[in-house]
């Protein structure tokens, strides 16, 4: 087994190392201008860096076309150098197919065209609606034909034109927002390439403002040149392209500036000259080429290349720059969220080195992020500006000896046109001979040994590829090594859990293998594969939206994502648009007050209708299936446990089959519905009814059966069961009345149901709720109202043909007035009376809590550092890094809730040790998906402004006086003995190499035992393991866990008792209220909507002191003993629970009995034995929740 797996893992390795072959992207468009020596000078800077070629973009008609081609291949040929064409369809529209041949025929003859199995290689930009030219040109010229038809995917790109390509080339070499660059779209390709050849993406940077071109967008580069290059090494493509030689406009050049080549400034009217000298991106290609065309590389010359941005990120205004770009679809943010303000440098070196990076003549160290397996090869890392501006000096050395000092241009907060450069500056050069040749390692020798995943792949990914295991398709490798000493082989079948898909196949059966079997995500008992109907792997994405004023009817409802239907240069009438009119109006929604159609023309162009696309809305509380089931088969429609099926949607499936649609128990909707009738179906929610999915056919219970909608779609709706108890307190006023003081305007209609006479327009929507129960209200429904349909999760408040602007909608249609409800829209687990009583002024912020979404520390770029073999070898791949700054644990703790743990050791000496929790999202931001998914929107109790987040930390306090004494919380002792407590302080901060320990969710800066087992508790990257809880409910768990406190101050509790029996009645009902609620945070525990949280939160803790078990020998027993403190825990503290509760419920009842024997019985007696009575029948609802 492990042999065939040591196989699986290094087949990408093995190549034709003579395939394989690198080029560069070359703008003959910037070439108009160019001398023969120009051509000479580019082309040996090429070879100098081992670039293999040049894929000369060349776009129709351009007028230096002819002389430049002529120019390029006589110099070349005189060189030695190879050149191929790559067609850009995209630029100035598409070739025609004899064009091209006559382009190839005329050149492939030359002794500079690039060949591949003898066949002339050509390459394209786009171009994917010409696909079937290429057959009949590939007959003609016999090219090998690798386009660049990204536009359509690899799936598709692959089949069109009934395979004509024999390869593809991906635009997509850029990171997601402020992730580094993954692997997953490389993998898709090679998937669906199924062995034809794959032209991998290798670019450095990527800013554009180019107006002239409608481009002003960047995307991280930062860690990019170096992480790419790796890749390249993982994956072993076929053919590498390095995006670009000369194209200044995007700043990926990685040739020479030429002043006369920068013609895209003056065609794309850029606000200045952006471009900066790049030249440090080629220092060290030679070697980063040499080892994957060869798979391994000769180190005969040490030295650094670094590259920055000359301006900080925050200095001047973006100039409308954003970090990704929406003409690719991808969300956007400020550019200064994605980048970091840093020096990054790689260095070439035979042996360990240090970096020191000065700016302004203030030094620090550089910090290294990636270190090459064995000694030899590149290290990778960074130096923070923190602040500083000046000069830059990079020195790096080697054992004491300098093997490179480098500067580089200021740092200034001097912008031209008071707009931030975001290009960046790149230097360096190989200035010292090493003292003697090395070899780097074959990669045919080596294995993944560090990797990530994305979202919760992670967990796994980390733990298999630092095993050697790092499957492409779920899994990004980021470093190469060594095959390390496996962990003992834990044989057994083993499938993904509940509700997982068949990519965690894998990663399940090798983790299980090697004893790190996850219980979130790997079991041994089967359940159905629920298969995605997007990649898992994809970046987030934006599905629906709301615009206001004028943007109203372009920016409102779900994602239609068609594609487009009609040529169209649109511009906003209105002002800055960002596309949106061009995007819209090109796919038939083109609003004349808002788009201008025709450009600017004089001439309007009448819009054709364009068909709807379905587009489902999944939630968390009820779920679509993904694929076609019969119906009647009771077994392949059945629903997951805890769900129940509501009704089921015909979709695109045949016979009998649909997709059922299924909705947790626990929170069941009212009633639900299919709406939408007749050929244009028109569905739309009636008031009090949540949009939960949208589709062409729908099914039962409906308005109109499952037959096709011609036009438009239906909606499966269900009523929002809170919806009258939220609008109670609501009202609309009469026409043109204001709403009274004690209330607040939600919402406000035009003419409301035709009512209102000419001259008083407008009624209002009036809440006295303090909050009001909804917000971001906002009517939906243009023109003829075909697009009336609220977003997921909101829920109609009324239907009105005027809605806000009086505007009529024709066909007798409605618009839709929504609203987002100001509490999950299924009902929350909320304790009835008087276990839920909340006294408002007892509320106060969390001060531990930040809603900020900050990162947990200020880790810099540590989190990828690789492990250093020299280290502690007697632990194996384990091994510590030194601890520079001294007082970064106590920074630490200032910052975060801390708890202290004091455990005496066998001789008797004291060992404190201090357990610093992971920053946690306040209420505010619980919910929020900016760091990855978002806790569970259950809230088991909550009043305004009452709202905190439930971190059980006193756990971990607990835990490790249990683990250095072997003494449970009920005073017995473990089975499994302890562990030495000197041990435990030794290690519980130690800071492990980055990598190391998986992470959840999207955290970060996991480097000890402590950050690895307190991110398990909940945190701002790790939000799933935390619940919203009302604060005071919140004060009482933490008092009933905490063994030297009783729930509430005896002295408090007796004096409470004294005036509820004098007669008072507000201390009757504080004095129940507390003894109620300690009942009610064992009703939290065990709620049906809390107690899965907490049951996976308990699981994950033990699988995490399982693998630091395995990665500490010292810990081998932490697991054993947390099982035994894990139930002993829970047990010991609800056991003093019922004894509290009971102990005050007998005062009360003994007191009360004793005045009413002496005639003295208060007035309120009945009322206090009444809930005397009550709560000892919730006596039983005191128990530990199962695990």
């Amino acid at each position: 087994m492990r042999l065939l797996l040591f196989f699986l893992t290094s087949l990408s390795w093995v190549n034709e190392v003579l395939g394989r072959a690198v080029f560069a992207h070359f703008m003959v468009g910037n070439t108009e201008h160019y001398t023969a020596s120009d051509w000479v000078d580019d082309i040996k800077l090429a070879q100098e860096a081992h670039i293999d070629a040049f894929a000369l973009n060349m776009a129709k008609g351009e007028p230096m076309n002819t002389k430049a081609i002529a120019d390029a291949f006589s110099n070349a040929e005189a060189l030695g150098f190879k050149l191929f064409f790559s067609f850009d369809y995209a630029g100035r529209g598409p070739f025609s197919k004899d064009e091209v041949i006559s382009w190839i025929n005329k050149y492939a003859p030359s002794s500079a065209y690039f060949r591949h199995q003898g066949k002339p290689f050509v390459s394209t930009f786009e171009g994917p609606d010409q696909a079937e030219d290429w057959v009949d040109i590939k007959a003609t010229t016999g090219c090998f034909f690798v386009p660049d038809w990204s536009s359509l995917g690899a799936g598709p790109a692959v089949e069109k034109a009934g395979g004509v390509v024999d390869g593809l080339f991906s635009w997509a070499g850029w990171p997601w927002g402020d992730q580094d660059m993954d692997t997953y779209v490389d993998a898709s390709y090679r998937r669906a390439l199924d062995g034809k050849a794959y032209m991998m993406p290798v670019s450095p940077w990527f800013y554009t403002n180019l107006p002239g071109y409608s481009k002003n967008w960047l995307w991280r580069g930062d860690h990019l040149w170096f992480d790419r290059w790796i890749q390249v090494n993982t994956l072993m493509p076929e053919f590498v392209q390095i995006i670009s030689w000369n194209d200044y406009g995007e700043s990926h050049h990685i040739g020479p500036i030429r002043d006369h080549a920068l013609v895209a400034f003056d065609t794309g009217k850029a606000p200045y000259r952006y471009s900066l000298d790049h030249h440090g991106w080629r220092v060290l290609l030679p070697f980063a080429i040499d080892r994957y065309k060869n798979n391994k590389a000769t180190i005969t010359s040490e030295g650094v290349s670094f590259w920055y941005r000359t301006t900080p990120k925050d200095a001047y205004g973006t100039g409308g720059t954003t970090g990704n770009t929406v003409s690719q679809l991808q969300m956007e943010f400020q550019p200064n969220d994605i980048i970091q303000d840093s020096v990054f440098f790689t260095v070439l070196s035979t042996d360990t080195v240090s970096v020191t990076v000065s700016i302004g003549g203030m030094s620090s160290k550089g910090v290294l992020r990636d270190l090459p397996d064995g000694g030899a090869g590149l290290y990778h890392g960074s130096a923070p500006f923190n602040g500083r501006t000046g000069d830059v000096r990079i020195t790096v050395t080697r054992k004491s000896v300098t093997i490179a000092d480098e500067t580089g241009p200021a740092i200034k907060n001097d912008c031209h046109n008071s707009i931030t450069g975001f290009d960046a500056w790149a230097g360096g050069g190989l200035t010292s001979r090493a003292p003697s040749a090395v070899d780097t390692p074959s990669l045919e020798n080596e294995v993944c040994i560090r990797g990530t995943g994305a979202n919760d792949f992670d967990v796994l990914c980390r733990t298999t590829c630092y095993w050697g295991y790092c499957p492409e398709s779920a899994c990004v490798c980021r470093a190469t090594g060594a095959q390390i000493k496996l962990p003992p082989e834990t044989p057994g079948e083993v499938h993904p859990a509940e509700g997982l898909n068949s990519n965690y196949i894998g990663l399940c059966n090798y983790a299980c293998l090697y004893g790190a079997c996850f219980s979130t995500y790997c079991g041994k008992d089967e359940y159905p594969l629920i298969e995605p109907t997007v990649s898992p792997f994809n970046p987030p994405s934006c599905t629906s939206g709301t615009g206001d004023g004028d943007w109203a009817a372009l920016w409102q409802g779900s994602l239609n994502l068609m594609n487009p239907s009609q040529a169209t240069k649109a511009i906003s009438r209105i002002g800055e648009d960002h596309g949106l009119c061009a995007f819209a109006c090109a796919r038939g929604l083109c609003p004349k007050d808002t788009c201008d159609s025709s450009g600017g023309d004089s001439q309007e162009q009448t819009d054709p209708p364009v068909n709807q696309v379905e587009m489902p809305h999944l939630d968390r509380d009820c779920y679509r299936f993904t694929e076609c089931v019969d119906l009647d088969n009771t077994q392949a429609s059945s629903c997951r446990d805890g769900y129940t099926r509501m009704s089921f949607d015909r979709a695109s499936c045949s016979g009998n089959s649909g997709l059922p649609i299924c909705c947790k128990n626990s929170a069941l909707p009212m009633e639900c519905t299919w709406r939408g009738s007749g050929g244009d179906c028109n569905g739309q929610c009636h008031k009090g009814e949540v949009t939960l999915f949208e589709s062409a056919k729908g099914g039962d219970p409906g308005e109109s059966g499952d037959s096709k909608c011609s036009r438009g779609h239906k909606v499966f709706c269900c009523g929002l069961r809170t919806f009258s108890a939220m609008t109670s307190q609501c009202r609309w006023t009469e026409c043109s009345e204001k709403c009274a003081g004690d209330e607040t305007q939600v919402a406000q209609a035009s003419e409301l149901e035709g009512k209102c006479g000419l001259g008083t327009l407008t009624n209002r929507y009036c809440c006295k709720n303090n909050p009001p129960p909804f917000s971001n209200c906002h009517w939906v429904g243009q023109g003829d109202c075909a697009d009336n349909t609220c977003n997921n999760k909101e829920v109609t408040l009324i239907l009105d043909q005027g809605g806000g602007d009086g505007n009529l909608c024709s066909w007798w249609r409605k618009k839709s007035l929504c609203c987002t409800p100001e509490e999950a829209v299924f009902g929350n687990g909320v304790c009835p009376n008087p276990y839920c009583t909340i006294l408002i002024g007892d509320c106060a912020l969390d001060e531990w809590a930040e809603d900020d979404d900050t990162d947990e520390d200020t880790c810099g770029d540590h989190d990828e550092l690789r492990r250093d073999e020299g280290a502690l070898a007697e632990y194996d791949a384990l091994s510590l890094l030194t601890l520079e700054d001294g007082s970064l644990l106590e920074k630490r703790a200032k910052r975060r809730r801390t708890y202290q743990a004091v455990i005496e050791d066998i001789i008797q000496n004291l060992i404190e040790i201090i357990i610093i929790a992971r920053a946690y999202p306040g209420s505010g931001t619980l919910h929020s998906n900016t760091r990855g998914d978002p806790a569970s929107d259950d809230i088991f109790e909550l009043a305004p402004g009452c709202g905190n987040v439930d971190v059980i930390l006193q756990f971990m306090a607990d835990f490790l006086h249990t683990l250095g004494t072997g003494e449970l919380p009920d005073l017995s002792r473990t089975v499994n003995g302890f562990i030495d407590p000197n041990d435990i302080e030794y290690w519980w901060d130690a800071p492990f190499p980055f990598g190391t320990f998986p992470t959840q969710g999207t955290s970060r800066c996991i480097n000890s035992i402590n950050d690895f087992i307190m991110d398990f508790f909940g945190s701002q990257g790790n939000r799933k393991p935390l619940l919203l809880c009302e604060r005071r409910l919140n004060q009482m768990k933490g008092r009933i866990f905490n063994r030297e406190m009783r729930p509430v101050n005896d002295v408090v509790m007796a004096g409470l008792r004294d005036d509820a029996l004098s007669g008072d009645t507000q201390a009757e009902e504080t004095m129940f209220d507390n003894i109620a609620r300690a009942i009610g945070v064992w009703n939290y525990l065990n709620h049906p909507d809390a107690l899965p949280t907490v049951s996976t939160n308990r699981n994950n803790l033990i699988d995490g002191s399982g693998l630091i078990g395995r990665l500490v020998p010292a810990f081998a027993r932490m697991r054993d003993i947390l099982m035994e403190f894990d139930e002993n825990w829970y047990n010991d503290a609800a056991e003093r629970t019922r004894g509290w509760v009971d102990e005050m419920l007998d005062l009360i009842l003994q007191d009360l009995d004793a005045l009413s024997q002496a005639g003295r019985a208060p007035p309120n007696e009945f009322s206090i034995r009444a809930r005397v009575a009550r709560l000892l029948n919730r006596r039983g609802d005191i128990k530990p929740p199962k695990r």
